[in-house]
């Protein structure tokens, strides 16, 4: 057959060059209304190819695909679908090639997969079976190819049939290939499909999950998806297989599960091609799209599958896809009427659950081998999603070359860590309410006391690497405090790592020089987080007790470290208690922000004065002096910047907040903020005499750090400006390094609130400002529309005061 001359005593159809004769002849583009001549040719003399049968239907079938493929492909750019061009152009197409094409891959598959007899009643000649089973093989092993040209003429039949009908109409007319009816055609794939789904159950299934693979998207946009969403061509295959009518649900179930347990040997060129992922990602798709009464009726198949897929060791992605699939299940149909079935049910969670935590645990250690204390691994964790998990690995150097995706295969455990974490995070909490009744609740705490012990080593460790995992596993442990009778499992590791000393801290470098203080320090800011972590007002009754605690914290001198945490303490306050219930508050916040401002205006005077008596030579000092505690005071210490910091965020957050949030602070905010033009320095006469006016102690500081920062070139942040914008925080540092770094900061103030404008409006500028952003709207729309402005606005603001929680950490 490899011979191109002619072998005497062969039969014509054993000869090479027949076969070459046939592939140059169907290779011809621009010779295609000759092409159902040789069609028809093939498909005549199949039952007399004898031995050569198994080469000449897999070349000719292979052939016919990448015609099919071509002429899809020349159809999709002349009608504008796709901006590619073919290969080649085909020219002189008859009306009916595409079906005649389709026609011909029917009748060459249907006679190698099928009894010839019932295709052929009058064969002249007997057909071997040892042949005929070669050729089944040869066609069982191209048929990923087979399906991806049917899949692709589908697709373009879709779009076909979507698109308007008269532009459809004009684009088709500008193309050389005429579709014909796209119902015709749909008739003809299913024809196709049919039979084979029917006796190939299992290789059907495997070529539509490679099929699945090709039709992936090339780019997944978003990266923290555990279960990767279908793509619209992928969809379609979902919706090509519902159509074949061979394959109903139970059908498909039992199919994929025998797929899973044997899958068939097809694409060897696809090294990294997990075929098992790619069939449950078209599983758990195809489960998200049929109806719930087909899904109900097939339980004891989907029961079976799920078993299954258990004990198989699947590739971690697929023992993801097991729990969406187990997820999906329950959210259609939460109940079953019988109590056998969700026994099993719970049975099977139970399985799956534990299969997952220990994937999400995969990358702790032993501590000793005595004691089985869990740690993180001190390795990297990469961030991968389930979509590009093969092309992630296979680009991370931490992989071994000969590794594999296969079901005996164990992917780099630091890599798949933060998915298992996620996934169990993500449906976990509702999965277990739904399937576990009222009364058999109990049987949950075991199971999360297994998880929890997978979960708070990762809550314990407060390194970069473990970021991910950290944060999955922190939003496990909020979803499962949602259910009431979880507390047992969580209740005291939760509470352990709350006074954990290290619990806002993301590396643990910090050691501290009185501990008493810092004690004190973190337990006032442990409250502070803990009312923030609550619903409005929902501490509102122990308010007296919170304000007394403060109060006490206030009363010890030049702690700057507590009354930091006071200030941020106040900003948590201001966003979880009503106006009504602050009333009493307020004069302590406003005078404590007076004695900061007045603190830094000390300073900054006092460094003035030194650099005008002693020379440029001792500007910038630290002023110091043995504080009331014993303990040596510096003004110009990180705790003492870190305080100042802390109060500029206070008066940050109340100029931020819409006024009627805040309404106390409207009557002391002239002490802060300029209201006319403060900065000229006038006198005004009032009452017969001559007395300065009054400048808010923005406007002062602002003054005096300008004249600091032309003394420190080095450290002169006066060229740095911030931007105003209503319902924005506009002082966004961490932590500050010199008192320099906070003038941007008064510029703003002292300039976006000195203009008659501005004083005009008055403390309704925020307000005004947040009308403004809404031009054109109507008064009828201008009340929602500054609810939307505001509700968006404090998020934001509660995003960013949430980050002043942690320490250690550099935050972009």
């Amino acid at each position: 057959m490899t011979s191109l001359q002619y072998l005497h005593g062969q039969p014509i159809t054993a000869q090479g060059m027949f076969l070459c004769a046939v592939i140059r002849a169907l290779h011809q583009h621009h010779a295609c209304k000759m092409h159902p001549q040789w069609i028809g040719l093939i498909t005549a003399t199949l039952p007399y190819m004898g031995r050569v049968l198994r080469r000449v239907v897999a070349s000719v079938t292979l052939q016919l695909c990448r015609n099919l493929d071509n002429l899809l492909h020349q159809y999709r750019y002349e009608t504008g679908l796709t901006d590619t061009r073919p290969q080649w152009m085909a020219l002189c197409i008859p009306p009916d090639l595409i079906l005649t094409v389709l026609e011909g891959v029917t009748a060459i598959i249907h006679y190698c997969l099928l009894d010839p007899t019932s295709q052929y009643h009058q064969l002249q000649v007997s057909v071997d079976q040892k042949h005929l089973a070669e050729a089944r093989s040869g066609i069982l092993s191209i048929l990923h190819t087979i399906m991806s040209s049917v899949t692709l003429l589908w697709s373009v039949l879709h779009q076909a049939d979507s698109s308007d009908k008269p532009a459809a109409a004009s684009a088709a007319s500008t193309s050389n290939i005429n579709l014909g009816s796209t119902k015709n055609l749909r008739q003809q794939i299913l024809e196709l499909l049919g039979p084979i789904s029917m006796n190939h159950g299992a290789h059907f299934m495997a070529a539509i999950a490679y099929v699945w693979n090709e039709r992936k998207q090339v780019k997944t946009p978003v990266r923290n998806k555990v279960i990767p969403s279908a793509s619209e061509e992928q969809l379609l295959l979902v919706e090509l297989v519902r159509s074949v009518s061979a394959m109903r649900t139970e059908t498909v179930m039992q199919t994929v599960k025998e797929v899973l347990k044997q899958p068939p040997a097809i694409a060897k060129d696809k090294k990294h091609l997990s075929l098992e992922v790619c069939m449950l990602q078209f599983f758990y798709a195809y489960v998200q799209r049929i109806p719930v009464s087909s899904l109900v009726d097939s339980w004891p198949s989907l029961l079976a599958l799920l078993k299954d897929s258990v004990s198989l060791g699947l590739p971690a992605p697929g023992q993801f896809l097991i729990l969406g699939v187990l997820n999906e299940f329950i959210l259609k149909n939460p109940n079953l009427e019988s109590k056998k079935d969700q026994r099993e049910l719970q049975d099977v969670t139970h399985k799956v659950v534990e299969a997952i935590g220990t994937i999400a645990g995969s990358s702790l250690e032993q501590t000793t081998w005595l004691r089985r204390n869990l740690e993180v691994k001190a390795s990297p964790q990469i961030v991968v999603d389930g979509a590009n998990l093969e092309a992630d690995v296979e680009g991370s150097s931490i992989v071994d070359d000969e590794w594999r995706l296969s079901k005996k295969n164990f992917i780099d455990v630091a890599m798949l860590t933060d998915v298992g974490d996620r996934c169990v995070r993500q449906v976990l909490a509702h999965l277990l309410d739904m399937v576990f009744y009222s009364d058999e609740k109990e049987r949950v705490i075991p199971l999360l006391v297994n998880i929890m012990h997978y979960v708070v080593p990762y809550l314990r460790n407060h390194s970069a690497h473990n970021a991910p995992s950290y944060r999955a596993c922190i939003q496990l442990l909020s979803s499962l405090s949602g259910y009431q009778y979880t507390r047992r499992a969580w209740k005291k590791e939760a509470f352990d790592l709350f006074m954990d000393h290290t619990f806002f801290q993301m590396d643990s470098s910090c050691v501290s020089q009185d501990a008493e203080l810092e004690q004190r320090a973190m337990l006032l800011k442990r409250l502070a987080f803990t009312i923030y972590s609550s619903e409005v007002d929902q501490y509102q009754k122990y308010l007296p007790d919170i304000q007394e605690r403060l109060v006490e914290a206030l009363r010890l001198p030049q702690v700057p470290i507590l009354h930091a945490q006071v200030f941020l303490f106040f900003r948590v306050l201001l966003l979880r208690m009503s106006p009504q219930h602050l009333t009493s508050l307020w004069p302590t916040m406003i005078t404590e922000l007076v004695q900061v401002f007045l603190l830094m205006e000390q300073e900054l005077t006092a460094d003035e004065d030194i650099s005008r008596t002693s020379g440029p030579s001792v500007a910038g000092l630290e002023t110091t002096y043995s504080g009331g505690n014993g303990f040596s005071t510096s003004y110009n210490s990180q705790r003492w910047l870190n305080l100042y910091l802390s109060a500029c965020k206070l008066l940050d957050l109340a100029l931020a907040l819409p006024p009627e949030s805040l309404p106390q602070f409207q009557m002391y905010r002239w002490a802060f903020i300029p209201e006319a033009s403060d900065d000229s320095g006038l006198e005004v006469r009032r009452q017969g005499t001559h007395q300065r006016e009054f400048k808010p102690y923005v406007v002062r500081l602002a003054k005096l750090l300008r004249k600091r920062a032309k003394k420190n070139p080095e450290e002169d942040c006066s060229t740095r400006t911030l931007s105003w914008e209503p319902g924005h925080l506009t002082l966004t540092l961490y932590v500050i390094r010199s008192m320099e770094q906070l003038l941007p900061f008064f510029n703003l103030l002292s300039q976006v609130f000195n203009s008659k404008a501005s004083y005009r409006t008055g403390p309704a500028y925020s307000h005004n400002a947040a009308d403004a952003s809404f031009p054109g709207h109507k008064e009828g729309h201008k009340l929602e529309s500054q609810k939307v402005f505001w509700s968006r606005a404090r998020q934001n603001i509660e995003e960013m005061v949430e980050k002043d929680f942690l320490e250690g950490l550099i935050k972009t």
